[in-house]
Protein backbone atom coordinates (compact mmCIF):
# COMPACT_ATOMS: atom_id res chain seq x y z
CA UNK A 1 0.00 0.00 0.00
CA UNK A 2 1.03 3.59 -1.08
CA UNK A 3 1.06 6.71 1.30
CA UNK A 4 -1.06 9.19 -0.01
CA UNK A 5 -2.18 13.14 0.34
CA UNK A 6 -5.74 14.98 -0.21
CA UNK A 7 -6.84 17.92 0.47
CA UNK A 8 -10.45 19.05 -0.82
CA UNK A 9 -11.83 22.54 -0.54
CA UNK A 10 -15.37 22.60 0.01
CA UNK A 11 -17.32 26.10 -0.59
CA UNK A 12 -17.51 28.06 3.05
CA UNK A 13 -20.87 28.65 3.06
CA UNK A 14 -21.10 24.94 3.72
CA UNK A 15 -21.83 23.86 7.62
CA UNK A 16 -19.43 21.96 9.43
CA UNK A 17 -21.57 19.05 9.52
CA UNK A 18 -20.83 18.73 5.83
CA UNK A 19 -17.44 18.65 5.90
CA UNK A 20 -17.73 15.78 8.00
CA UNK A 21 -20.25 14.22 6.14
CA UNK A 22 -17.52 14.44 3.27
CA UNK A 23 -14.50 12.75 5.50
CA UNK A 24 -17.25 10.07 6.46
CA UNK A 25 -17.42 9.08 3.15
CA UNK A 26 -13.65 9.18 2.45
CA UNK A 27 -12.98 6.92 5.51
CA UNK A 28 -16.06 4.02 4.08
CA UNK A 29 -14.63 4.57 0.54
CA UNK A 30 -10.89 4.31 1.76
CA UNK A 31 -12.09 1.43 4.52
CA UNK A 32 -14.10 -0.44 1.53
CA UNK A 33 -10.04 -0.85 -0.62
CA UNK A 34 -9.25 -1.55 3.21
CA UNK A 35 -7.19 1.69 3.61
CA UNK A 36 -6.64 3.78 6.70
CA UNK A 37 -6.27 7.94 7.38
CA UNK A 38 -3.38 8.34 9.30
CA UNK A 39 -3.69 11.73 9.99
CA UNK A 40 -6.44 14.61 9.41
CA UNK A 41 -6.13 18.11 9.88
CA UNK A 42 -9.23 20.68 9.15
CA UNK A 43 -7.28 24.05 7.95
CA UNK A 44 -10.90 25.93 8.04
CA UNK A 45 -12.25 28.29 6.24
CA UNK A 46 -9.39 30.79 4.13
CA UNK A 47 -9.42 32.73 1.10
CA UNK A 48 -8.62 31.30 -1.74
CA UNK A 49 -5.37 32.16 -3.99
CA UNK A 50 -8.06 33.14 -7.13
CA UNK A 51 -12.03 33.00 -7.41
CA UNK A 52 -13.16 29.45 -8.35
CA UNK A 53 -16.98 28.80 -9.11
CA UNK A 54 -17.51 32.41 -8.43
CA UNK A 55 -16.18 31.77 -4.78
CA UNK A 56 -13.61 33.97 -3.16
CA UNK A 57 -13.32 31.47 0.16
CA UNK A 58 -13.07 27.86 1.10
CA UNK A 59 -13.24 25.06 3.62
CA UNK A 60 -9.88 23.32 3.30
CA UNK A 61 -9.35 19.36 4.65
CA UNK A 62 -6.26 17.91 4.83
CA UNK A 63 -5.79 13.88 4.92
CA UNK A 64 -2.50 11.54 4.64
CA UNK A 65 -4.22 8.07 4.44
CA UNK A 66 -2.69 4.63 2.75
CA UNK A 67 -4.37 2.82 0.80
CA UNK A 68 -4.40 1.19 -2.72
CA UNK A 69 -4.70 2.58 -6.26
CA UNK A 70 -8.22 1.31 -6.71
CA UNK A 71 -9.31 3.68 -4.07
CA UNK A 72 -7.77 7.02 -5.51
CA UNK A 73 -9.86 6.36 -8.65
CA UNK A 74 -13.34 5.96 -6.20
CA UNK A 75 -11.86 8.76 -4.32
CA UNK A 76 -11.45 11.29 -7.33
CA UNK A 77 -14.74 10.23 -9.00
CA UNK A 78 -16.56 10.80 -5.98
CA UNK A 79 -15.10 14.37 -5.60
CA UNK A 80 -15.94 15.06 -9.02
CA UNK A 81 -19.27 14.88 -8.52
CA UNK A 82 -19.65 16.53 -5.70
CA UNK A 83 -21.13 20.01 -6.47
CA UNK A 84 -20.14 21.32 -3.33
CA UNK A 85 -15.79 20.54 -3.74
CA UNK A 86 -14.56 23.56 -5.35
CA UNK A 87 -10.90 21.20 -5.67
CA UNK A 88 -9.11 18.50 -5.12
CA UNK A 89 -5.64 17.21 -5.28
CA UNK A 90 -4.70 13.34 -4.36
CA UNK A 91 -1.04 13.02 -4.43
CA UNK A 92 1.55 10.02 -3.49
CA UNK A 93 3.35 11.05 -0.31
CA UNK A 94 6.96 10.16 -0.36
CA UNK A 95 8.97 10.55 2.43
CA UNK A 96 11.10 13.50 2.54
CA UNK A 97 13.86 11.66 3.93
CA UNK A 98 13.91 9.22 0.82
CA UNK A 99 13.52 11.79 -1.48
CA UNK A 100 16.56 13.32 -0.61
CA UNK A 101 18.69 10.20 0.02
CA UNK A 102 17.82 9.37 -3.46
CA UNK A 103 18.69 12.87 -4.66
CA UNK A 104 22.38 12.56 -2.50
CA UNK A 105 23.27 9.41 -3.88
CA UNK A 106 22.73 10.41 -7.64
CA UNK A 107 24.93 13.10 -6.89
CA UNK A 108 27.58 11.68 -5.87
CA UNK A 109 27.29 9.27 -8.83
CA UNK A 110 26.78 12.40 -11.21
CA UNK A 111 30.09 13.71 -9.75
CA UNK A 112 32.26 10.73 -9.64
CA UNK A 113 31.63 10.39 -13.43
CA UNK A 114 31.98 13.75 -14.21
CA UNK A 115 35.42 14.52 -11.79
CA UNK A 116 38.77 14.34 -14.29
CA UNK A 117 41.00 11.11 -13.79
CA UNK A 118 44.66 12.22 -12.82
CA UNK A 119 47.61 10.92 -13.66
CA UNK A 120 49.76 9.21 -11.67
CA UNK A 121 53.17 11.70 -10.78
CA UNK A 122 56.56 10.25 -12.26
CA UNK A 123 59.60 10.38 -9.39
Amino acid sequence: MKKYELIFILKADQPESEMESRVAKVKDILTGYEGEITQENHWGVRRLAYEIQHENKGNYMFLKFRSNGEAITELDKQFRLDDQVLRHLIVVDEEWEDRNRAARLKRQQDSAKSAPVQAPVAE
